[in-house]
């Protein structure tokens, strides 16, 4: 595995007083600057930046491409004209989840694919058979992702146009540089996107027009908070991306992803297997609200002594002031208000294990106009 320095790395590095770093994609990142829940505050009372470098890019050219995409996803790119973009997911052949992402459309024959997780050597294979050539961009530039109420006027006061509808783009050129300005993202935020030579540059610019807006950083754990205040699920994260084949799970719907599927899109890989898994799947995602503000992450829920389902990432949510978690549970059960038994198993930490309760509520836990990330 080869570690990666994020190209705002020397910036967030400066900001980072505690030296506190994560891996996400194999990129180094700053895991907080100091108070995550205060960063998570500030992303619902003013506005944070937050280093999005790590999401996977990869560019498709060729006159075949949209056809490419058209049978790789659960929507058709084809139907996209050039400065348009859709949220989608890839599946294997078993109609499992491999991967989410926004597919953008550049032009005729020229689309880019921002995902969590890479699935370069599949993907690049068949997309040799349609004749596309494949780039991936993930090194080649950097992100910001500006979430907020005053995210808009942070970008107003550089100078950057920031009237763009969700999943809109917009290349622009920024006093001397090349940026894309896109709302592809969650949190109802905007992404500033650049060479990753220009990064320090941006970020410089941006801080500094941030100043009156009380604009800071956030690392990964405020991001990994707002996911699940959203209902946000990601591969690596919450589920292992069903990369084997014959893999049929995780499913669409076990993740509350099943909006992402067009049912009229009748040519993507793994649609049959797909459409037959949407209706037996005996499970769905939920949100649970835990009696405690101890987080407790893959933790067995129970009702009436019966394994029902497993919390997925869980937090402390500083704005709900308690636990949180994403959640899978049996339909059955999944009545909003159900109160569920959580166990935690015992670990080398903790040497006995953790019982308590979860009440079933619905998702998103705080509203959100885009809940679904890439």
């Amino acid at each position: 595995m080869i570690v990666r320095a994020s190209p705002f790395h020397s910036r967030a590095a400066a900001s980072n007083a505690f030296n506190q770093w994560a891996l996400r994609n194999n990129f180094t990142l700053a895991q907080n600057f100091g108070d995550p829940l205060q960063e998570a505050l500030a992303a619902h009372a003013r506005v944070v930046a937050i280093d999005i470098s790590w999401r996977w890019r990869v560019l498709f050219q060729g006159a075949r491409a949209g056809d490419f995409l058209a049978q790789l996803m659960t929507r058709d790119a084809r139907l996209l004209e050039p400065g348009q973009s859709l949220k989608a997911l890839w599946l294997n052949d078993s109609g499992a989840v491999r991967g989410a992402g926004v597919v953008v459309r550049f032009a005729s024959d020229k689309f880019l694919l921002v995902s969590s997780a890479a699935d370069m050597s599949w993907i690049a294979n068949a997309a040799a058979i349609f004749g596309v050539a494949v780039r991936e961009m993930t090194e080649e530039e950097g992100g910001l992702a500006l979430i907020g109420p005053y995210a808009r006027s942070v970008l107003d006061a550089t100078g950057l146009a920031a009237d763009i509808e969700p999943l809109g783009f917009r290349k622009l050129f920024w006093r001397g540089l090349d940026v894309t300005v896109s709302r592809w993202g969650e949190q109802s935020g905007y992404e500033i996107w650049c060479k990753a030579d220009d990064c320090l540059i941006v970020w410089d610019r941006i801080f500094g027009a941030g100043v009156p807006y009380g604009l800071q950083p956030a690392g990964l754990d405020a991001a990994d908070i707002l996911d699940v205040e959203a209902g946000i699920t990601r591969p690596l994260r919450d589920y292992l991306p069903a990369q084997d084949g014959f893999a049929d799970t995780p499913t669409p719907a076990s993740l509350g992803l099943a909006s992402l599927i067009d049912p009229a899109h009748a040519a993507f890989n793994g649609r049959a297997a797909c459409m037959a898994s949407e209706k037996s799947e005996a499970r769905i995602l939920v949100g649970v609200e835990i009696e405690s503000d101890t987080p407790a992450p893959f933790a067995s829920l129970t009702h009436r002594d019966w394994m029902v389902g497993r919390t997925l990432t869980s937090v402390y949510s500083p704005v709900l002031r308690r636990a949180i978690a994403l959640a899978q549970i049996d339909r059955a059960i999944s009545e909003i208000g159900t109160l569920l038994n959580l166990t935690v198993p015992a670990s080398l930490i903790r040497t006995a294990a953790l019982s308590g309760s979860a009440r079933i509520c619905s998702l998103p836990f705080l509203s959100q106009s885009d809940p679904i990330a890439p």
